[in-house]
Parts: structure tokens; sequence; C-alpha cells
């Protein structure tokens, strides 16, 4: 058998049948040489003659493919005869991790020509896998924690894995002590390993106990809360792992550093015997070292950001506690004020001096070049067409770079309320330029559908939708909803085109014939409206809008005392009135999301003229101011709501008529225009209109029946009626909003809100109470749906827990 000799001169060709070459042991990666004899003058005088390779076949492959194995050699029959090509092909083959050796053969065939023979033996393969001593843990689970399987090959280092993965699982399921080995039966017929793994669990242990060593400043309990392994208890905890204690060491060493305590570390985290053999106790060692303070605080190198801009940033004083995450807020709110004025490529380096306990910091800057923007990418949006997002963005090409634009930019698409998510971001450019890359998520904006709901107010309906917010992927809102039920009708069309001729001017108009029965009467709409509205300059997020509307209203179905009363108030029962009236609203609208805010204010301010110079049959005119604002909660991820709203109904002052009395306030349920929960529809009205009254129906066989309105018991032939409202009306809401599970969100809340008649009668701290929590969910196709159980603290009549259904395109 001739072998080859890897340590001759690289590229010299030796032809076969002068003087053979030496023999060499090839075994994995490791080649023995032989020295070869030297060539006779003889030989040497002989004309040199190109060798070539002959034929190049395998030996020696059971499962691994011939084709392979010549394929990844890559001395291919016919080519130049060459040293260093046969070494790299071995190399190559053993590199596969499929052969526990290789070895080549030369065969001399002719003058020049030789054949070759690649000798292989195969690594052997998995034939089984089987666990021993598991008692605790099923075998299953073990199985879900290898990398190895039946059928793969086996190689020392695959068993060292094994034994680290499953000593890892045990270790984090509480079994410390647990100890795993391996056993391999080969079968050399076969060439097939049958694996074993043998384990010994031991105890599940616990930690049931953490204590501190070397602690003055900090007390034990304040340590142990800012760590993520908590001890034993009731509520959970007592698991190790190690992950958790390189986490843990962080967050004290990071704790101390914020409290004045620069140089404190954690010395030492060991687990010692417990009480119980099953018990553990954390042992941590923590070197406190000295308490450090500020000293001062300069800036050097900025010349962009000016002192009195410096002076903005949150900067400690002169003797305060020495806290490291104030130095990471300093060179947070630096970049800040930085990127607001396009200096993307800036170096804010804090430096800290030490001087007897005091740290002196100096924040030394370093500018580069302002940043623009080069280009405005846009992705994800499938429906909705491009020009609808530019229009909202703030930066375009060729503008400098500043943050706030990028993030109005995010709020004023997410606005559109056409996408549930929408990030932002930018990557560099040429030079200091960057990229701007918004990708939204669409969410489902059309519907189609048919069916029946219910809620409180409207009861049973059936209904028939077609809608969409995204005509045609121009943001224009068309929608067509048919219902009827028992107690309600609603035949409504309505468009709305947010940008009239590539201007931000919005247009829309509706038609609509509405019936829809209250608590004592029914109520009948039959008309159109027409709207023009445009954003403001000032202030900022600001829009306003005029809407004309002209209508017939129609009250019917009243019973005898409440009828009576609407002749009094000049209202005419059961035939249609003319309603002309112009609207003016002013919103301002900061939130960042249009459904679950987290940030931001709402402001509206609606203003509705009915009557006098716009004529018709009825004259009012009524105010409305609206404001939420989100802010942060007291608990982490929690968001606090809070709502107040005011209203005015009033009349002309040469006016001979008085105001509808259906237009006046009167507050309740959850879904009605003034919900006030824990309370039935319309129920909060001014003292003087609740009252007992008899009552029958007008429209019965019996006109000596009782009459039942909503949410009251007559008794005998009397009922509750609460009839009108009143001119003013005050509401004030908090709530606490907070995830579950995506899209679905909990809140807590508390309502106050009253309404009176006369400005006399105003009193603002005597409010009807109500309180509860509710789920909220966006659904696509259903819109908002949510439902509030609420109790109201000053009911006089019923059960005081009420359950509100909301369902619709309503914002809560």
């Amino acid at each position: 058998m001739l072998a080859l000799a890897l340590l001759a001169s690289p590229g010299a060709a030796q032809a076969p049948g002068d003087v053979p070459l030496a023999p060499a042991a090839v075994t994995g990666d490791s080649l023995v040489p032989v020295p070869a004899a030297p060539e006779s003058q003889e030989q040497a005088a002989l004309p040199a003659i190109e060798a070539r390779v002959g034929e190049v076949s395998v030996a020696g492959n059971d499962r691994t493919d011939r084709e392979r194995i010549q394929r990844t050699f890559e001395v291919a029959p016919g080519s130049r005869y060459n040293k260093e090509a046969l070494r790299r092909g071995l190399r190559k083959l053993f590199a596969l991790g499929l052969f526990q050796d290789v070895w080549l053969d030369e065969l001399p065939r002719q003058a020049g020509v030789t054949d070759l023979l690649i000798h292989v033996r195969e690594r052997p393969r998995v034939r089984s896998i089987a666990f021993g001593g598991n008692h605790k843990r099923e075998t299953s689970e073990l199985e879900k924690k290898l990398s190895m399987h039946v059928g793969d090959i086996v190689t020392p280092a695959a068993f060292s894995t094994q034994l680290d993965s499953l000593t890892r699982f045990y270790r984090d399921e509480g079994f410390t002590r647990a100890q795993v080995s391996v056993a391999a039966d080969t079968n050399a017929t076969s060439n097939s390993v049958a694996v074993r793994f043998d384990i010994v669990e031991g105890e599940k242990v616990r930690i049931t106990r953490i204590e501190f060593t070397g602690i003055h400043a900090l007390g034990q309990k304040r340590l142990r809360k800012a760590m993520k392994t908590k001890a034993k208890s009731l509520l959970g905890g007592g698991e190790i792992k190690d992950e958790s204690f390189t986490e843990d060491r962080a967050k004290l060493e990071a704790l101390y550093r914020n409290s004045g305590y620069r140089d404190a570390k954690v010395t030492e985290a060991v687990t010692r015997p417990g009480a119980r053999p099953r018990d553990l106790t954390l042992a941590i060692a923590i070197e406190e070292g000295a308490e450090y303070r500020f000293g001062t605080v300069q800036w050097t190198g900025n010349s962009i950001v000016d002192s009195n801009a410096v002076r903005r940033i949150a900067q400690p004083r002169r003797g305060d506690l020495y806290n490291a995450s104030r130095i990471d807020k300093i060179r947070e709110e630096g970049y800040g004020e930085y990127a607001e004025r396009g200096y993307l490529y800036v170096d804010i380096d804090p430096r800290e001096t030490v001087r007897e306990h005091t740290v002196d910091l100096e924040v030394g800057v370093r500018e580069g070049r302002p940043s623009q923007v080069r280009l405005v990418n846009i992705t994800g949006n499938r429906a909705t067409r491009e020009h609808v997002i530019r229009r909202e963005i703030d930066l375009h090409e060729g503008d400098r770079f500043k943050k706030s634009a990028l993030v109005r930019t995010q709020g004023d698409i997410f606005r559109l309320s056409l996408f549930e998510d929408v990030q932002v971001d930018f990557t560099p450019a040429e030079s200091t330029d960057v990229d701007l890359n918004l990708h939204v998520k669409e969410k489902q904006v059309g519907t189609a559908s048919a069916g029946a709901g219910y809620t409180a107010q409207t009861g049973v309906t059936g209904f028939l939708e077609l809608a969409h917010s995204n005509v045609l992927g121009n943001g224009q809102n068309l929608a067509l909803h048919l219902e009827r039920g028992g107690r309600s009708e609603n035949y409504t069309l309505s468009f709305t085109e947010p940008w009239f001729r590539g201007t931000p001017t919005l247009l829309g108009f509706s038609l609509f014939n509405t019936r829809s029965e209250r608590d004592l009467f029914a109520e009948k709409h039959v008309g159109g409206s027409a709207r023009i509205g445009r954003p403001l300059k000032w202030p900022d997020y600001s829009r306003g809008s005029l809407s004309y509307r002209l209508e017939d209203v129609t009250i019917e179905g009243v019973p005898l005392t409440v009828e009576e009363s609407l002749a009094l108030a000049g209202q005419t029962v059961g035939k249609p009135v003319l309603t002309s009236s112009l609207e003016a609203v002013f919103s301002r609208n900061s939130t960042n999301n249009p459904f679950y805010a987290t940030r931001g204010t709402k402001v509206e301010l609606d203003h509705e003229f009915a009557g006098g110079p716009f004529g018709g049959a009825v004259n009012f005119h009524k105010h409305r101011l609206e404001g939420r604002a989100y802010l942060p909660s007291f608990a982490q991820r929690v968001t606090t709501m809070m709502r107040a709203r005011v209203g005015l109904l009033g009349e002309y002052g040469d006016q001979s008529t008085p105001v509808p009395a259906y237009e006046r306030f009167r507050l309740g349920g959850g879904t009605t225009l003034d919900p006030l929960r824990g309370y039935d529809d319309y129920q909060v009205v001014p003292g003087k209109y609740n009252r007992r009254v008899p009552i029958t129906r007008p429209d019965t066989l019996d006109a000596a029946a009782p009459y039942d309105s909503i949410g009251t018991k007559p008794s005998g032939s009397f009922a509750r009626v609460r009839y009108p409202g009143g001119r003013f009306m005050t509401l004030y809401t908090v709530e606490q909003q907070f995830p579950i599970v995506h899209p679905l969100h909990g809140v807590f809340f508390f309502d106050a809100g009253n309404t009176w008649d006369l400005w006399r009668e105003i009193k603002p701290f005597d409010l009807k109470l109500g309180a509860g929590a509710g789920l909220r969910m966006e659904i696509p196709v259903l819109g908002n749906v949510g439902l509030d159980y609420g109790y109201g603290f000053n009911r006089d009549d019923g059960p005081k827990a009420k359950a509100h259904f909301l369902l619709g395109s309503f914002s809560f």
C-alpha cells in the first residue's frame, strides 16, 4: 500500500514509476511522514513527465454517499497531480465530522497516471437513547432537553453537551444535587451506539432564607426586594437558577451605587444547608465601601447645546448623595438635547474624579456634524396608499433631523386609527445623514357584517353594516348602517374625506333616519348633516370644525304625565318638529394611541346653536367641555386616566319658547351620551324632577294599567319618573387602566356627577358616586367591546350594582 507523503515541498509533482512516494499514516488530522529515499543520478536524468490523477474511488463508506465524498475531496480524475491538493482534500473530508479516520492509497496505473483510493472509517451513529434513575421527572421531559437524537453521529463533544443540558435542567427544577452520567454500548457490526443516561436525582431543594453579611447602610428587607431570587413563601419563590444569581449580583451592586456607595460589590453568593435537608439558605457577602457625595458638575466641549439648555438637564447639586443612575440620566438627556437639534453623531462622556469621598463630574462632549434626512422609507402598508402616511410625516427628505418631529410623526400616524402598531427609527446613510424607517402594521378597518346584538339601551337588534375607514387605501370613511329592533331603528349613510383636493381639509356628510326608545319616550330623527374641518396651527395637535344639521325631531310614545310636561315646554308630541343647528367643535388630541392610550391629553369644546338666526322651530344653545389626561400610575404598566366634563344648556335672550325638554342633561348608564356607571340609563336628574307620580300608558286598552319606566318599580298606580333633565351638568372620572393579555385590558373606575336646573341650585360637591371594574378589548369588525360592573353609592331604588355592556366605535 502506498500512502501520501504530506511533508514534501508544496506543489512538487512526482511522476509515478520513478521513486515511490514516502508512506505516511493518516489518522484524522494527524499525519506521520516517513523519509523518502534520495533520487539517483540516473533517475534524475530521465525526461520529466507531467503527473495526472486517474480514477478516484472510495472504500469503507457505509452510510455516507460516495459522490459526496468525491465532491468534498475536490480532486477530479484527469486533474494535475498535486500533493497540496491531496492534503487539502483529506482535511476537508475529516472536517465533515462524519469519519473517525481518513487515509489515501496511490495505485499507479501507467506512466504519469495514478489512481487514488480514499479510505474512510465512519463514526458510529446513535442506535437508541435511554434514561435510568429518573423518578421525579418524566422521560419525555428529559428527551426535550437533548440535542442528540437516534440516527445522529456520535462525537465525544456531543456527550458532554447532553450532560450539561440535563444537569442544568435539573438545577433549574430545584434538584441542585442531581448527578448525570452517560454510558455508551458500541456495536461494531452495525457501527452504532446505544446511549444511556443514568441520573441520581437527589432531593429537590429550595431557598427558604436569604441573608446578607457585611451590610450596614442598607437593610436586609430592601436588598431582598431588589433581587429576582426570592425565598420560598405562600406566593411562590425559592427557585435556584444560576442566571438569576448573576442578575441579582448586578441589581444589588446597582442599588448600592444609586444609594451613594460607589465602590460596593458583591464578593460572594453561596448556598448553605438550611434547617431541613430540602432547605437552603442563600448567603450573600457584600463589601459596601465608603459613602460618596457629588461635588462639582461641569460641561466641556459643548457649543451647540449652550449653558441655558444644559441647565434644563436634571443634574445633581453639590452635596447630593452619589447616584450612578443620575449620571446615566445626564447622558440620556444630553443625547436628547442634541438629537432635537439634529446632532446624532455626538459623544457624551461623563468622567468621574474621586477626592475624599467626593465625586466631581465632568461631562465631556465631542460634537459632530448635524444630520439631514436622506430618505424616508415606509414598509408594512399593504392596503393603505403611501401618500396617506406621508402626509402625516413631520420630517421630509432634506430636513435636518429633529427628535420631537420623529415622535410627532409616530403619534400622527397612530391617530389615523388605521394601524395597530407604528414603529419609527433611523439608520445611518452617507456621511452623517440618516434614513428614516417607518414600519406600520395595519389593522382590519373594513366591515361587511350582518347579525344581531344587544345593549342595555337598544335591547335586541338585527343589523346589516357595510363600512370602511380606508376606502381604496385613501383614508376615506364610508359607512352604511341598517339596524332594527324592538326598541331602536337606525338607518345611516355617511362619508368623510380627510384630505380634500390634497389639503388637510376635512369634508363629510351624513343622512340618517333613527328612532330610539329612552326610559319614558321614543325619539325619532330624520335628516342630514354636512361638516368641514381643518387642523389649527396653534395650539399643537388641534383642529376645528363646523357642521350644519337639518332634521325633523319627533317625540312619541310618552305617558300622559310626561306628555303634559312636554306640552308645557312647548314640545308637540307625536308630530315632527324642524330643527336647524350649527355646531362648532374645537379638539386637541396628543395621546399616543387612539384606543390604548398611555400618555397625552384630549380636549374637546363643543358649541351647538339651534334656531335663532338658523331658523327652524326649536331654539337653544348647548355647550360641552371635556378634558382627559393619561398619566403614569403608581404601579408599573398601569395608566391613570382622569376625565372632567361640564355641560350648559341655555336659551336666547328674546326667546319666547323654552328649550326642548329632551335636550336637557340626564346622566346614567354606560353607553349613554353622559355615562355615570352604577346607575340606570338617564337615572340622574335634578332632585325636583325625580318624583313618584300616578302614571298610565295612553296607548293601552286599560287606561288604569300602571306604567313601569326602565329601572323603576311602580307601587299600585304610581311609578318613579325622572324627567326632564337639568340645564347644567358636571361629570368626573378617574380610571386605572392596565393590560391583561393583548388586546384585553382591565380597568378600575370611579365616577362622580350630577345635574342641576338653575344656577342657584348648583352644588359642585353634591355628586352622585359610582365605582367598579371593567374589561376592554378592540376586536376587528365589532370595534370596541367592553363590560363594566359598577356600584351606585347614591341610588335611591333597586339594586345598587349595575352591569354595562359596551359595543361599538366609541372611545372609552
